[in-house]
């Protein structure tokens, strides 16, 4: 890829022009592909942007504010095989960077259930501006950048993963076309959970003779992100994968899977994996991922889901794990009110843009 020249300018429309405050004139930034030379300044440019997400999140790990460890993230990001990235500069200093990593799965992959099979993954540590910088302009400049040769490979579904809290940042996405998609969020395993308990309850560890149940469980919760606003596709191809990965952990037995039955009846479930999905802004070591979390739609609002989250906070606490993480989808008109509710987080967002995929054909015209 060949250094651009961006001179970041703004068009608007006469109508509004006068209602709008002037913005100072915009330095110039040079895009070129990120090198090994320039570790040392992204990662100190990502220890920054880390400690200003952290005095917003105490949840963040403080391993990030230390630019050496950023270093060996970066350094990391740079080897992947299938991820690229670049440097933004002005008078030869680095003032931003962005990865993004090719995303291929076939289609009986258990990620293709979640993740686009052909895409490009901009990574939480994959990104970072300098704070005195205008952010929209840096990464409108990198991202221009990068994304002319996804879309010329077909990539035409981008994901980026940011820490929320900056607005500055958010508006710079938001203005290159990217809305939110799932929101990761923790809290903390003692925090006491809200709600009467459930009458009528029973709550059990479930083993290998309880596949059957897990699966139509976890089914359950695949139709119910099928479903308006959110319209997550249920794939069929996907099953098998999903069926082996339930029954390995249930063998294992290395993290429980908790299922609450009322009158003999399975109601609900929440699982736990290690280290799961969580993202690498948050301390694996004493962290514990709830994977799935369902309570039957016949059972909702009587306090399942409640007794559930307050059965395996108790045994997450009492099994040493300070915080538990997990991810809903952003537009989950029942999840995400449950879960900010019984005290989670925010601590990560994915934002996706998909590409019309017209222009693959449709640029020759002119």
């Amino acid at each position: 890829m060949e250094r651009r020249h961006h001179q970041s300018t703004t068009a608007v429309a006469p109508f509004l022009y006068y209602s709008l405050p002037r913005r100072p004139a915009i330095p110039a930034v040079e895009v070129e592909p990120f090198g090994a030379a320039h570790i040392p300044a992204a990662a100190r440019l990502l220890a920054a942007r880390h400690a200003a997400g952290r005095a917003r999140l105490p949840f963040l790990t403080a391993r990030l504010e230390d630019p050496s460890a950023c270093e060996l993230e970066v350094a990391a990001l740079l080897r992947k095989k299938r991820t690229s990235g670049a440097v933004a500069l002005h008078n030869g200093a680095v003032v931003g960077y962005l990865f993004g990593e090719q995303m291929l799965f076939a289609p009986y992959h258990n990620a293709y259930q979640y993740l686009h099979p052909h895409s490009i993954a901009i990574p939480v540590l994959g990104h970072a501006v300098a704070g005195d910088r205008d952010a929209s302009a840096v990464l409108q400049a990198l991202y221009g950048f990068m994304a002319e040769s996804w879309v010329r490979d077909g990539y035409f579904a981008h994901r980026l993963y940011l820490v929320p809290g900056d607005p500055a940042e958010l508006e710079a996405w938001v203005s290159l076309g990217f809305g939110r998609h799932t929101t990761c969020a923790v809290r903390e395993t003692a925090l006491p959970v809200r709600g009467s308990p459930a009458a009528g309850v029973e709550i059990h560890r479930a083993g290998p003779e309880d596949l059957a149940v897990v699966m139509d469980l976890a089914h359950l919760l695949g139709l119910h992100h099928v479903q308006a606003p959110m319209f997550w596709p249920l794939l069929k191809t996907t099953e098998q994968a999903a069926r082996e990965h339930h029954a390995q952990e249930l063998e294992s037995g290395r993290t429980p899977y908790f299922i609450a039955y009322r009158n003999g009846r399975p109601a609900g479930m929440q699982t736990f994996i290690r280290p799961g999905f969580t993202p690498a802004i948050i301390s694996y070591e004493t962290d514990v991922y709830l994977h799935e979390g369902v309570v039957d739609p016949q059972a909702r609002g009587e306090g399942v889901g409640g007794a559930l989250l307050a059965h395996a906070m108790a045994w997450a606490s009492e099994s040493g794990y300070t915080t538990c993480t997990l991810h809903f989808a952003s537009n989950n008109p029942s999840g995400a009110p449950f879960w900010l509710g019984q005290g989670f987080i925010p601590v990560e967002h994915s934002m996706d843009r998909i590409i019309d995929s017209r222009i693959a054909w449709a640029n020759g015209w002119a």
